[in-house]
């Protein structure tokens, strides 16, 4: 269900949403949201990806051989040591044949070090380069 609200921008950019909205979308303390900002269209979406008790990780595979199945073999990894992938983007760059994927994930439940799964991402054939930022 959609609602609509004029709010009023308070001190530093800071929105006030009713707490009954707030609690409605998962708009609680320590939860993740993503935030999208378009300047040319003067827009905000916020999209919650994930409730408190989440331990995430953004996982950005900066230069992926781009050809059917690499996808699944990186989600097939991901899926073996139980990381979820809670929000995922995948783009071809300018380069003939290359692309990038950039996915947040829950590593709360990983069986593995984080450094061990940069290792066995690193290790697909068609991975170029890996590179893994804890979200705060």
């Amino acid at each position: 269900m959609r609602h609509y609200e004029i709010l009023r921008i308070r001190e530093n950019g800071k929105i006030e949403v009713p707490l009954e909205w707030a609690y409605e979308v998962g708009l609680v303390k320590d939860a993740y949201f993503l935030v999208e900002i378009d300047t040319d269209l003067n827009e905000i979406h916020l999209e919650r990806i994930a409730l408190p008790g989440k331990e995430l990780v953004e996982i950005e595979l900066v230069v992926v051989k781009d050809k059917p199945g690499v996808l699944a073999k990186i989600t097939g990894t991901l899926g073996k040591h139980k990381v979820n992938i809670l929000f995922s983007e995948a783009e071809e760059m300018e380069q003939i044949g290359l692309g990038a994927i950039v996915a947040v994930v829950d590593v709360s439940r990983m069986d593995i070090s984080k450094e061990e799964l940069v290792a066995e991402l690193q290790n697909i054939e068609e991975v170029m380069e890996v590179s893994l930022k804890e979200i705060e």
